[in-house]
């Protein structure tokens, strides 16, 4: 799928045939970070993996905010075709709820990953605050030295070339790009008031040992929606897609399978 978005070209990595299932990438990240999810959730679905602007194949700038990040997507629904299942991870998350919210008539299923809802606390907006100075100074590295071991569980990160692999997709993010991503998720709106108001079928994901957004916040969200299914990824820290790639397509397999007919 290709479109024009601000005036330049918007790739959209598709594969696979069925129901539309949209993932959406978390920070520092892009598309590729669902990879191993999409490849087996192409055996029933028309997956795609867009990158967010500012990077990958969407050569427009981030604008540094979550609503443009959320028109992005809301574009993208707009050309599946039919009712489409949306998963967010993360930043990702903040995303999908920002569309939510909008209640847009091609969501269908709705699945939040790895994320919360309600928005950055003081303390919070000065850490992005912090990271938005080390981006500036020190650049891409910086960053992915910061995160990556908050991103995955010590165990995941022991395993055969998974951190290699993380720390490619970090490197690979334009400084500004990044700086985007921290004014966006700093500056978002607390999403909790959208949370009862979801009115399609629902799964939340997380990782037991996710430290960034706790399982604690994953119950929350759940409780708050209704008929809301909750999976804990056993094994797995913040990055469940690419720490636990069977595990969460297993559980977005058979949710989106029940909600969109697959």
């Amino acid at each position: 799928m290709e479109f024009d978005w601000k005036g330049q070209p918007a790739r959209i990595r598709e594969m696979g045939a069925g129901p539309p299932v949209v993932l959406v990438h978390g920070y520092p990240l892009d598309g590729a970070m669902w990879s191993g999810v999409a490849r087996s959730l192409a055996s029933r679905f028309r997956v795609c993996k867009p990158d967010l602007p500012g990077r990958g194949d969407t050569a427009a700038a981030s604008e540094g905010r979550l609503e443009d990040y959320a028109d992005f997507v809301a574009a993208v629904l707009d050309r599946v075709g039919g009712r489409a299942g949306l998963a967010g991870f993360s930043m990702g998350g903040y995303v999908a709820l920002a569309v939510a919210r909008r209640r847009h008539p091609a969501l269908g299923a709705l699945a939040l990953v790895d994320t919360r809802a309600s928005a950055d606390d003081a303390g919070g907006k000065a850490k992005r605050d912090e990271a938005i100075a080390t981006v500036r100074a020190q650049g891409a590295t910086a960053i992915a030295d910061a995160m990556l071991p908050r991103l995955a569980a010590p165990a995941s990160l022991s395993h055969g070339d998974l951190a290699e692999r993380i720390r490619r997709i970090m490197l690979r993010q334009k400084p500004e790009t990044i700086e985007g991503d921290l004014a966006a998720m700093r500056d978002r709106p607390d999403a909790r008031d959208v949370l009862p108001g979801i009115a399609v079928p629902a799964l939340v994901v997380v990782g037991e040992a996710d430290a960034l957004t706790p399982p604690a916040d994953a119950e929350a969200m759940a409780a708050a929606i209704p008929g809301a299914r909750l999976v804990r990824i056993p094994g797995a820290g913040h990055l469940t897609p690419m720490e636990r790639p069977g595990a969460v397509s297993a559980a977005l397999g058979d949710f989106f399978a029940a909600a969109l007919g697959a």
